[in-house]
């Protein structure tokens, strides 16, 4: 389980570190062709980082193999992102209903029905009750 998880929080910083690159990219000057290279060059160097990673560290797991197979874009990476940074905000609302399903799922309802900076701010909430 606990190599599991560190497997999980290694993948996603691996992430957060190509979109911190990619985020780079974009705010410099330079023409699309020159963004397009850089860009294609972050996520190639981002797979580099997974196979050394999976090779060396994680004593050859492939469980993110698929995830590497398929085309990486900015869509893919900032959805892997949001998931994962609100993993922990949804674990702590589920505690604030004590466990309890049925709360949780209508608490979820009731955030997911808000508009984004209000669903963000209730996130962030939940998160802070801890």
């Amino acid at each position: 389980y606990e190599a599991a998880r560190k497997r999980k929080a290694e993948f996603l910083a691996l992430v957060s570190r190509t979109r911190d690159e990619l985020a780079q990219v974009y705010s410099n000057s330079g023409t699309s062709e020159q963004k397009l290279a850089a860009k294609t060059a972050a996520i190639e160097r981002l797979r580099m980082r997974y196979r050394h990673m999976r090779d060396r560290r994680w004593g050859r797991y492939r469980g993110y193999d698929a995830w590497f197979a398929s085309p990486i874009n900015n869509a893919k990476l900032a959805a892997t992102s949001v998931y994962s940074d609100r993993v922990t905000a949804f674990l702590r609302l589920f505690d604030l209903c004590s466990g309890d399903y049925v709360r949780f799922y209508a608490s979820v309802r009731r955030i997911g029905a808000l508009d984004q900076a209000h669903r963000a701010e209730a996130l962030a909430a939940a998160d802070r009750c801890y």
